[in-house]
């Protein structure tokens, strides 16, 4: 039964993917006062029968009062994840763009393709982590995002087609190069090219 001409049931023309770097891991919670903050996104629209990008957008943000405050409180908050990244605060301070000027280019991208309908994410465990940081971040300036029931995780798919357990191993498997410091536009790049590839593979052997 089609419910958009000639496609099939739950059937979506685009996919969000996505890679947050951020301040440490604070998920399974969409309240915006607490947890750890993105401190970077990359985002690629991308085609859903094809999975070929569309456009991209990346965004390095400063720190947040909550996590300034967390950091003078706690001289260690946020370092184990400056180590992976590389987005040290100090860093940030003089080349990111504030939360809400991030929140500002991020809404802008979704209303250009999705308006107010629901959004399908594709990303390294993007409904268990990246998702809930996305839905705090835009909560805190009351925009509330509508998200689909399905999204395509690689996290999943590369387990169960390379039997992975980390984004780098995936990646691997895929033929990707070795990264240095996490980079959220490239996460997103790989994640994506992973999906596009592990559909080519399956798909040449019928």
């Amino acid at each position: 039964m089609a419910t958009v001409a000639g496609k099939p049931a739950g059937w979506f023309q685009y996919v969000l993917a996505m890679d947050a770097e951020t301040t440490g891991l604070k998920f399974n919670s969409d309240d915006p006062s607490i947890g750890h903050q993105a401190v970077s996104w990359g985002f690629i629209v991308a085609d859903s029968h094809t999975l070929k990008p569309i456009e991209k957008l990346y965004v390095e943000i400063k720190w947040n009062d909550t996590s300034l405050d967390a950091r003078e409180a706690d001289p260690k908050f946020g370092t184990y994840a400056e180590k992976i990244h590389g987005l040290t605060l100090s860093y940030l301070e003089e080349n990111g763009i504030d939360e809400q000027e991030a929140v500002e280019e991020i809404g802008t991208l979704i209303l250009k393709y999705w308006g107010d309908g629901n959004i399908r994410c594709l990303g390294h465990n993007v409904a268990t982590f990246d998702i809930w940081f996305l839905k705090r971040m835009m909560r805190r300036y009351n925009i509330e995002l509508k998200f689909g029931a399905r999204h395509i995780d690689t996290s999943g798919a590369g387990f169960i087609n390379f039997e992975t357990y980390t984004s780098d191993a995936l990646f691997d498997e895929v033929g990707f190069e070795a990264r240095d410091d996490h980079n959220a536009l490239v996460d997103a790049e790989m994640a994506l090219e992973s999906a596009r590839m592990m559909r080519l593979i399956f798909q040449s052997a019928f």
